[in-house]
């Protein structure tokens, strides 16, 4: 092989190394890979921060009177223009209260938006107790500017025999924290969707999620999205 030929092959590595490097960085296939090996990735993940460089860059340029979709994948996967108009999607996939709390912290946008949709705690749960993710959610929700709605959406359920993790109960306990939490602080709108998806045992039906267990189906979406859209329009949004 030619020193040209050679050259121009090794180029072509290189581009199409860059082009696989974007496109895992884009998707979540990390996060199902960590799902698969049955542990999660570390907080504060190079994903995390990759994604929240992007989300510090986009902030500056929301415009007034958006309304911001702020939680882990199950919110990245969501099509907010679809619930909202000048919605804008900060979803990051496995972020838990620890992530959404820092970076609350640091988007200026949520001070001139016309309200914040909050989704977030399924990932917290192999990592602290429920006592300490209420702790977090309630700093959360200090976090936001009073005079802005927020829209608290309950931690989904899971399909327990797909995800081999009997949490269901556990969620629902924390909902119910999480419902106090949100009536304490006014401006708050609690929407709990885990009746219209489960089944007859109280698991994540199978037609509303993707296979495993945990992330929603077009079904399943559809059915959040409509809750979510109830929420938005009793805020008068």
């Amino acid at each position: 092989m030619s020193k040209r030929l050679r050259l121009v092959f090794v180029l072509y590595l290189i581009a199409l190394y860059l082009v696989l490097a974007v496109a895992v960085v884009k998707s979540d296939f990390l996060e199902r890979v960590w799902r698969r090996l049955g542990s999660p990735p570390p907080e504060m993940s190079d994903y995390y921060q990759t994604m929240l460089a992007m989300h510090l860059r986009i902030d500056p340029c929301v415009p007034p009177g958006s309304v911001l979709f702020v939680g882990d994948s199950i919110m990245q996967g969501l099509c907010v223009s679809a619930v909202a108009d000048g919605a804008v999607n900060y979803g990051i996939g496995w972020d838990t209260t620890v992530g959404v709390l820092r970076r609350v912290r640091q988007y200026r946008s949520p001070a001139r938006c016309r309200a914040v949709v909050l989704a977030v705690g399924h990932n917290d749960l192999g990592r602290r107790s429920n006592a300490e993710i209420l702790a977090n959610y309630e700093a959360i929700l200090s976090a936001i500017p009073p005079h802005v709605p927020v829209v608290v959406s309950a931690v989904l359920p899971t399909d327990q025999s797909a995800t081999g993790h009997k949490r269901n109960a556990r969620i629902a306990d924390l909902n119910e924290g999480l419902a106090r939490l949100c009536a304490a602080r006014g401006r708050c709108y609690w929407v709990d969707s885990a009746a219209k998806l489960v089944d007859a045992a109280g698991n994540l039906d199978l037609r509303y999620h993707d296979g495993d267990g945990v992330h929603l189906s077009q079904a399943g979406y559809a059915v959040w999205m409509a809750d979510l859209r109830t929420a938005l329009a009793a805020a008068a949004l």
